[in-house]
Parts: structure tokens; sequence; C-alpha cells
């Protein structure tokens, strides 16, 4: 009898998507196991590769002239059983490969580090009384699948707000000889929760998954979080962190853009999750101040039950009219400066200007890339602000360079606050130059959505300045990703404050004077019902590299594609295949879509040297 492992390789290459067979050499016979990394000659040159073993068998005749593993590549496991099928689950309801997901799941090895690594079983506190009197702890005692609304106005200490929750819900499985995973959008929210472990003394049984950390404290974490059970925290890719026993897994505002994988096979947080607890039992929980789309959808078809904690709400106003200061607001925040308080003001874009025009003709100067609006960035250049490319703007079609700005943005606004209040401290915030703690007597905080700073005490004004504006962009998403945002900033105030939305009308100013996010959601969510868009349905698109390409795409696909089981889109972008489709047709479409390109890959004539001809994703939440 011969022992063979099948091999794996961490690559994105389809070619490369399959398990290897190679024998175990008798003296490592003892050694080789499932999830750990060898050695192994690969291609015609025969030169070693790193691969890791996803299963050992024995076979009384394996095939002829089948090549043996070269050595041990680590003396411990570095992927575990359920790591390995939940990157097959996410491949193939991705349309992707498995290889690709392995490198997201596989730290960099360090051997100094795996040579002097000892698990250690750390002391943990008592904390019984917190542990009882927690909302959060004691219902999912009792429940596997929830989306928690937790206080809006308890997030400024470490021993309040969701953070408190998670860590407490985290320790109450860790007691039970359980592990916990909790992930989270980005570094903000993350100093968050390492904050509620900290107040909690429960950083010693905790491990962060971070890409952001050096290799040598991943890696240590990782063989930590493989061999005990733990607390497991992190960002995105924290979904395919090793977890000893997992029983319960924990979201964070799973509407962050932060929690999309921007490249192949552009996957999401929260559908990962979804398949790890199935693959694994595991409980669920996705906690956020305003919910998803796709959060509504899993409460009601009985996926989700709601918790709330929301507790008691600031006061909230609406000006219908779409100036962003107007008398009753100028007056709100005089006062509230002068009383040596902090305000707040959001706006829906950084820079000088959300778009500019053409100071003669009046015409909307875009990207010459990819046509899309165009800004004045915080340091003076022209920005596209779909692409990102910078450049020098040419003359527009009558002759003249000159422009202006449509709407202001965040810098200017922020310069005119400067001129209005003069004995205020004005500070910005923006994604590229985020603040995440601010402190101090009369400060005035101009900030982008999404990276407004915590202050002590919370903000006794808050001013959503471009209300209107954001709920009017041309993307499917924008109601529920402008709620969320509003939420998220909101949920600084202090207990005593002011908030004030410009420029609502009808139904959802109502829901906003109420703070009714969840409501606001779910009349969004029946409208997209209706009308059979997502999450009602999936959205998948196939993006070619050139015409030739994509005209064989398209032509392969109405054929292979069962009649009625998907709905063609148009879009304005060249080279793009939308297809609208049901969930229960998932897995089909993904494996035939995957399929069909790598054949139509092999066979072009028109593709360029190691160049990807067909970019798949499954689930397109930009193309409309």
């Amino acid at each position: 009898m011969s022992l063979v492992a099948k091999i794996r390789f961490s690559s994105s290459l389809p070619q490369l998507d399959k398990e290897f067979d190679y024998l175990i050499p008798a003296e490592l016979a003892s050694l080789v196991d499932v999830g750990y990394l060898v050695q192994v000659p690969f291609g015609a040159g025969g030169k070693e590769k790193t691969g890791v073993v996803c299963s050992v068998s024995e076979e009384s005749a394996p095939r002829d002239k089948l090549l043996s593993v070269t050595s041990l590549s680590s003396i411990t496991r570095v992927l575990s059983p359920e790591q390995l099928e939940l990157c097959k689950a996410v491949a193939a309801r991705q349309a992707g490969t498995i290889g690709e997901l392995l490198s997201t799941s596989i730290p960099k090895r360090y051997v100094r580090v795996e040579k002097n690594f000892v698990a250690t079983i750390p002391d943990v506190p008592d904390l019984s009384e917190h542990r009882q009197k927690n909302k959060l702890v004691q219902h999912l005692q009792t429940h596997s699948r929830t989306y928690y609304t937790p206080e809006l106005l308890g997030n400024l200490g470490a021993n309040s707000g969701w953070s408190h929750d998670f860590a407490l819900a985290a320790y109450a499985q860790y007691l039970e000889g359980k592990s916990a995973l909790v992930v989270l959008p980005d570094f903000a929210e993350l100093a968050r929760f390492e904050q509620a472990l900290e107040a909690l003394g429960l950083k010693q049984i905790s491990y962060r998954h971070t890409s952001g950390d050096t290799g040598s404290q991943r890696h240590l974490n990782h063989l930590f979080a493989s061999s005990t059970v733990a607390i497991n925290y992190g960002l995105r890719s924290a979904c395919f962190a090793p977890a000893v026993n997992l029983g319960l897994v924990m979201l964070w505002d799973d509407g962050d853009e932060s929690h999309i994988e921007q490249s192949a096979p552009y996957w999401q947080s929260r559908e990962v999750l979804l398949q790890r607890t199935e693959l694994e039992q595991s409980k669920f929980l996705i906690a956020s101040h305003a919910p998803t789309t796709e959060v509504i959808r899993l409460i009601e078809i009985g996926h989700l039950v709601p918790l709330s904690a929301i507790g008691e709400l600031p006061d909230a106003s609406v000006t219908e009219l779409n100036d962003r200061l107007d008398a009753t607001s100028f007056a709100l925040i005089n006062n509230a400066l002068k009383a040596g308080q902090s305000v707040l003001i959001q706006i829906a874009t950084a820079g000088w200007a959300s778009s500019l025009i053409c100071v003669s003709c009046k015409e909307l100067r875009v990207c010459p890339s990819c046509s899309s609006s165009i800004w004045v960035d915080p340091s003076g250049k022209f920005r596209c602000r779909s692409c990102k490319s910078r450049f020098e703007l040419s003359a527009c079609k009558c002759g003249k360079t000159a422009t202006r700005p449509t709407v202001l943005g965040a810098s200017a606004i922020a310069q005119q606050m400067e001129r209005s209040f003069p004995d205020a401290t004005v500070l910005r915030s923006n994604g590229e130059n985020r603040l995440t703690k601010v402190s101090g007597q009369s400060l005035l905080v101009v900030s982008t959505p999404g990276s407004e700073p915590e202050v002590q005490g919370g903000y006794s004004v808050i001013l959503i300045a471009d209300a209107a504006r954001m709920l009017g962009a041309p993307r499917l998403r924008a109601d529920e990703q402008s709620i969320g945002k509003w939420a998220n900033a909101i949920s600084l105030a202090g207990r005593s404050a002011s908030v004030i939305f410009v420029g609502l009308r009808e139904s959802l100013a109502e829901r906003m004077i109420n703070l009714d996010f969840q409501g606001a959601v779910s009349d969004d969510y029946a409208d997209r019902v209706d009308l059979a868009l997502p999450p009602q349905t999936r959205i998948a698109t196939v993006t070619s590299s050139n015409d030739a390409d994509h005209a064989r795409l398209s032509s392969e696909l109405a054929t292979l594609i069962p009649v009625g089981k998907t709905r063609t889109l148009q879009v304005a972008q060249p080279n793009v295949i939308v297809l609208d489709y049901p969930y229960s047709f998932g897995l089909e479409l993904a494996a035939l879509l995957s399929q069909t390109t790598q054949l139509l890959t092999k066979t072009s004539k028109s593709k360029k040297p190691g160049e990807r001809v067909y970019r798949i994703n499954m689930d397109d939440s930009k193309v409309i």
C-alpha cells in the first residue's frame, strides 16, 4: 500500500484549480497530514513548488510515474479542514478558484515563529455579572441566527455599545469551550472592539487577523487560533481565519463597502460568513445601526431573528429646503460652539467641489478615461471620482479651461465654516486623512460619510448637510447606503443632541424624524421586490478585455443558459454582460460561467500575454 497526498496550490490560475496527486515517501509518512505545507516538484522542469495537503489516502496501485513529495515545509497545520471546505464553497458560489482563496486563508510562514511557538491556556476574568445582565448574551442562548440593533447613543465608552456587547457574547462562547469570530469593516471599528476587550480583560484570549499586522505577528496569531479556543477578530480577510470549535460568528455593519473584496472572486463578508456558519453549524449574528436590504430579506424569510436595544434617541428634524445651512441650523451650531460643545457637519464629497462645469458653456466636465464627474482634491489637482485618476484638464469644447463647482465639497465647506465661526476649531476628516478621535472645546468637524471621528461626550449638533444629494446618487443602493452612513454618524451624538437632515421630503422625512432606520430600509426593500431587483435577485457581470472575446462569450451564453433562468440587463459600460438571476440558479450559473470563460480563454486570439480575458463578479453591487 502506498500513501498518496492530494495537493493544492495558492494560485488564481484556472489551470491550477484542481488537486494534484503525489506519493508520500516512507520517511515522511508519519509527518505529512491534511493542512500541512509541503514542497513538491511541478511542471516540465520539476521546479519545487509549495502546496497544501488536502487529503491523504492509501492506494494499492497508484498511477505510474507519480512524483513524490520532496519535503515538509511546515511543522504545524496551516489550514484546517473547515477552512478548506469554506474555500471550496465560496469558490463555487462566486465562480472563482479555490487557489486564490487559499492565499487569503494561509498567512506567510515564518520558520522562527513556528519553531518557538508554544500554545498556552491563559487565565480569564470572572465576568458573570456582566454576562447575566447583557441583553444580547441572553438572547443568543436561545437563538442561533440574529440581527441586532444596538443602543444608538451608547458607543462612546469601552464599557458600552456594540463593541462591549460583542466582547461579552464572545466571552460567553469561550466559557462553553467554543471559539468566536468577529469581522469588522475597518481599523476604526477594530480599535473600538479592542478597547472593549481590554476593558473586560479579554485580550489574552483574543487574536487579531489583519493584513496590516507584521507578517510574523499574523503568523503567530494564526498558530494560536489554530490550536486553542479563542476570540478571533479582524477585518474582511478574517472571514477565512482558523477557529477551533467555532460557536459564534459576529459581523458588524455588513453594508460597509469595505466588506467587499475588490479582486476576484469579489466575495462579500456577509455571504462568506453565512456559508461558514452553515458549514460549521455555528451561531450567526449581524449587527448595525441600520440594516441593509439583504438583512431585511433574511429577516422576512425567517433566517434572522431581529433583536433591538436601540434605547433613547436624540431629537431629529428635517429641513425641506436644500440650503445646507439655514437660519435655524446656523443658530443651533452657533449656540453649541459658544457653549464649548462639539458639532459635526457631514458633507457627501471631499475636496473643493463634488463636480465641475465650464464657466462659459456650463457643460459638465468629465474624466477623459471613464467619463465620470471630476473634482478638485485637497491638493488642488483634478481627479476622477470613479477611477481616481489625476490629470491636467484640457480645454472644453467651447475652448475655455476655467471651471466652477456645481456643489461645494467638504474642503470648501470647512473653509467657509472657519470664516463663519472664527472662535471655533474647525477640523476636517475624510477617507484620505481620517481622524478617529478628537478632543477639545468648541470643535466643528466637517467630515465625509464614514470618516466621522469620535469626540468625548458626543456631538451636540449633527448636521446631515447633503442628505438629499446622497439619495440622488445614480446607484441602486443609494438609499440604504445613505441611511447607514447617517445612522453611523448619529451614533456619535451626545445624549441631548440635535440632529438635522437637509432636504428630505415625504415618507423618508417622517422616518428620519423618528430615526426609524429599519423602517426606511424596509421601504426601499419593498420597492425593489416590486421591481424584482437585488436583493430579491442577484446580479452577475462578466467583463471582457476586448470586443472580440466579448462577442464570443455573448454568443455562447445565448445558447448555454436555459431560457427563462436569467434576465439580461443593458448597461452603458462596454464589453460587460449583466445577468439578473434567482438565488436558486446561483451555483449552476457560477459553474457555467466559470467553465465557459476558461474554454474561451484557451482559444482566444485577441488576448495579450498574462492578461485575464474575463472577470466574473457574481454579486456586482455597482453595475446598477
